[in-house]
């Protein structure tokens, strides 16, 4: 015991003498300040002016109440006419200006019966790119919940019989839905998407500092630095030096994911992300056995890194490629972190990759027997 805490110390104590970790670590703690910094601020990604027409009637009162509610992502400036609006967006002061029709409620009717309007809501737009679109979803999710029961009712007296009375003896103003967090409650605030993508970042620089531990291996095995730690399995000595490595960057993410106001329910994040690293971990040794160099591997750690980017829920999940994300370690950490289905998988996953790194040292060591 004494001899691993030993060894345990002066692991600790090289990689403080690690310059490119340090760099990573301190580069992560940064990230996250200015990620956390820009949701707080009150200035907003982007600037909607917002205009009503004059003699507006109550639908169009409350869908322009409803888009003047401070969000994280969008700050609503009002204008007094469409003219202004325009101007505004004109001049740079506004990304957008959306122009309510005084005639809402005709038109919502109108498009619930017809599925489509005569006079559509005006969107006066500098550079219609891929926030604009983001936007269009804002604002469409704010109109269907004055759509939405228009159009059911219309549905239920065509196809089923059923009357506007029958839908009103059932209304209820309470809340239907609510989404959860296993084992948390619902947050009071709304969701804070700059934030967001925080626990993909974590994931990313969890599978970073893996490789990166691997590359370390290779350079102290080469400079003899483990002469004095003989063992009759070095695949544990391996395995263990590495998950010394990814202790300390787990604590950095947990550390981050805190600090960014993403944490869920304690117990399951440590017992999560300790899995998560020791499947990164196997992975890694994966990698040295396959690569053996650690230039080598350091050339082909952009690939895995947007690989994993790519497939994995950071910024969107493309579940279209459902067969590629099996693959990919990060995809089964962001979704068990809501799916206990995948928590599951997350073990079979390291099952998995431990067989793998069985497999291939016994081959090895089969293919030198023989050699000689």
């Amino acid at each position: 015991m004494k001899q691993a805490l030993t060894r345990y110390i002066l692991l600790q104590k090289r990689m403080i003498r690690r310059k490119s970790y340090i760099a990573m670590a301190l580069s992560v703690f940064i990230f996250i300040l200015i990620l956390r910094g820009v949701a707080m601020q009150d200035s907003s990604m982007t600037t909607v002016a917002l205009a009503l027409e004059t003699g507006a009637d109550e639908t169009s009162r409350s869908l322009y109440e409803s888009l003047s509610s401070p969000n994280v992502l969008i700050r609503y400036v009002k204008y007094d006419t469409e003219d202004e609006a325009i101007k505004a967006v004109a001049g740079g002061k506004a990304d957008e200006a959306w122009i309510i029709p005084a005639d809402l409620s005709v038109l919502v009717q109108e498009f619930a019966i017809h599925k489509s309007v005569s006079r559509p809501i005006k969107i006066y737009a500098r550079d219609p790119n891929v926030l604009h679109f983001f936007l269009r979803e804002i604002l469409e999710a704010q109109l269907f919940k004055h759509i939405g029961k228009l159009i059911y009712t219309d549905f239920a007296e065509k196809k089923l019989g059923f009357t506007s009375s029958d839908y009103e003896a059932h209304v209820t103003d309470a809340t239907i839905f609510r989404i959860y967090d296993i084992g948390d409650e619902v947050p009071e605030e709304q969701p804070n998407y700059v934030t967001a993508p925080l626990r993909g970042f974590m994931a990313l620089w969890l599978l970073i500092s893996a490789i990166a531990s691997a590359m370390y291996y290779i350079s102290d095995e080469r400079k003899g630095l483990f002469i004095y730690w003989k063992t009759k399995c070095p695949a544990l000595r391996e395995f263990l030096y590495i998950l010394v490595v990814m202790l300390d960057s787990a604590v950095i993410a947990l550390a981050g994911l805190f600090i960014g106001g993403v944490m869920t329910g304690l117990v399951w994040e440590i017992l999560l992300i300790l899995l998560y690293i020791v499947i990164l971990a196997l992975l890694s040794m994966i990698f040295r056995r396959i690569m053996r160099n650690e230039k080598i591997i350091g050339v082909f750690t952009p690939v895995i890194v947007t690989m994993a980017a790519t497939f994995s829920p950071v910024f969107m999940d493309l579940r279209a490629f459902w067969y590629i994300q099996k693959l990919i370690p990060s995809y089964h950490y962001l979704e068990s972190i809501f799916d206990p289905y995948y928590r599951t998988g997350m073990v079979l996953y390291c099952l998995i990759l431990l067989g793998i790194v069985v497999v291939i040292d016994t081959l090895r060591k089969i293919f030198i027997r023989n050699k000689k």
